[in-house]
């Protein structure tokens, strides 16, 4: 079934510098959307029934890449080339992670498991997240009668084989992996309780991202690795609710996003599932009690938590009666499709996935181009991404003394630009991606700190190659 509009965005505003979008909403098949390549054009997911992986593409349609299902969740490689699942090992006699590669076929992440593991119940692990490179699987593998927890996050590429991360003294799992892995989210649990915390792995150093007495992960990260999603504990209102966790320099700083009207405080969760590349628009899951009691959303800084059903009927599209969306999993690069998961309001409430499209982008203007600015916000690069070399555009009311350096996702210093006074009014001050030695950095994300006297800012540069 197919429902296509034209209508004004109204109040929402989701997409930045476009006042008019056409909507349509396209039920696809039966299962269950996880994710999406940055293009929108490859869907992974579950089947219906049997759980198994299956890969869409419009021009093949569904491809179901494994015999019988199983835990996890199949993730896509940002070009569709490649997908992560748990899948059956080679003689049928066991279960473990798996990386399918286009005109390849499957290879298993285990055996061997890392040194601690041994297979429970048959399984050696589950696959629940890929880097967008493709290279690594991230998911759990299981560590039958030894102590400090039965499962442990780990990681896998073909040249390291499976690494485990191991724990506090409970259970972990990884979930989701950035652009080349690196940079790694997931969850660890409470040592003393077993509750679990939400947790990022940046070059296997572990940070728990907030401590409280609720069950709460990182879902999912940035293809640059800047920023995490995922839920946390919203203690005054007694609410999991969405979140996000933004790197500024040397920490991890909390956001809670919020959640839908009506969640109930011991059953209901709200939890980010995938964000658009610039991370300016986040979709995810909304549960108010109970699983059947679910709706998809869509977050924006202006806009805050919509309910995706209401973001289609403000644009015109009448979802069918006889459906309930559940979830959106997964949005493209420049938020232009987003794929999801609803069901069938009826026995025997069949799951499906679909479509949402919009012809407005996450990107229709740059927000890293020059533009004037405010006491409270002094400091913008263009380009960002830059290749080559960036302009960092000051603005002083007066005359401060001015520090403005740049350092690396781990904190460290990389290159010192201003350290002295300097005069009120608009200054630029050119970057080209060299060190304090005059070496060229390597591709990522760097941190441009600004000090004007008692003000501090700091803003994200990626550096492309």
């Amino acid at each position: 079934m197919r429902i296509i509009c034209l209508a004004m965005l109204a109040g929402l505003s989701i997409f930045c510098g476009v006042a008019q979008a056409e909507v349509t909403f396209e039920i696809m098949g039966l299962g269950y959307a996880t994710d999406i390549s940055a293009d929108g054009s490859v869907v992974v997911g579950n089947t219906e029934g049997l759980y198994e992986p299956f890969r869409w593409t419009a021009e093949g349609g569904v491809e179901v890449l494994a015999t019988g299902g199983g835990s996890g969740s199949p993730d896509v490689s940002a070009d569709g080339t490649q997908v992560s699942a748990s899948i059956p090992g080679a003689d049928g006699t066991y279960w473990t992670q798996g990386r399918w590669t286009l005109g390849l076929g499957w290879e298993e992440t285990m055996p061997p498991p890392p040194p601690d593991g041994y297979p429970m119940d048959g399984s050696y692990g589950s696959a629940w997240g890929l880097s967008e490179d493709g290279s690594t699987v991230v998911g759990l593998y299981w560590r039958l009668g030894m102590p400090g927890g039965g499962a442990h996050a780990n990681t896998w590429t073909r040249e390291t084989g499976a690494i485990g991360f191991g724990s506090d003294g409970g259970n972990s799992r990884a979930n989701d992996a950035n652009e080349d892995g690196s940079v790694i989210v997931g969850w660890d649990e409470n040592p003393e309780w077993g509750g679990w915390r939400p947790a990022v792995w940046v070059d296997g150093v572990k940070t728990i991202l907030a401590e409280h007495d609720a069950f709460c992960e990182a879902s999912a990260v940035l293809p640059d690795g800047s920023v995490v999603l995922g839920q946390s504990y919203d203690e005054p209102r007694a609410l999991r609710v969405a979140a996000r966790w933004i790197w500024n320099g040397t920490s991890w700083e909390e956001e809670l996003l919020g959640a839908l009207p009506g969640l109930h405080p011991n059953f209901g969760i709200a939890i980010c599932t995938d964000a658009t590349a610039d991370g300016s628009i986040i979709v995810g899951y909304n549960r108010f009690s109970n699983p059947g009691d679910a709706t998809g959303f869509i977050w924006t800084e202006d806009a805050g938590i919509i309910d995706v059903e209401d973001y289609l009927a403000d644009n015109g599209v009448t979802v069918p009666f006889d459906i309930n969306i559940t979830s959106v999993q997964a949005i493209s690069y420049d938020g232009s499709i987003m794929a999801g998961t609803c069901m069938d309001v009826y026995p025997p409430w069949t799951a499906r996935w679909f479509f949402v499209h919009t012809t407005s982008t996450s990107v229709a203007e740059d927000p890293g181009a020059p533009q004037s600015t405010q006491v409270t916000s002094r400091i913008s690069a263009y380009p960002n991404p830059m290749r080559g070399q960036t302009a960092l555009s000051l603005s002083l009311p007066e005359r401060a003394d001015v520090a403005l350096e740049i350092y690396d996702i781990r904190g460290r210093l990389v290159r010192r630009l201003v350290n002295g006074s300097m005069d009120a009014g608009d200054h630029v001050i050119h970057w080209s991606g060299r060190d304090v030695s005059g070496a060229d950095v390597a591709s990522g994300i760097y941190f441009c700190r600004l000090t004007a006297d008692e003000y501090s800012e700091t803003r994200k540069l990626t550096v492309l190659k």
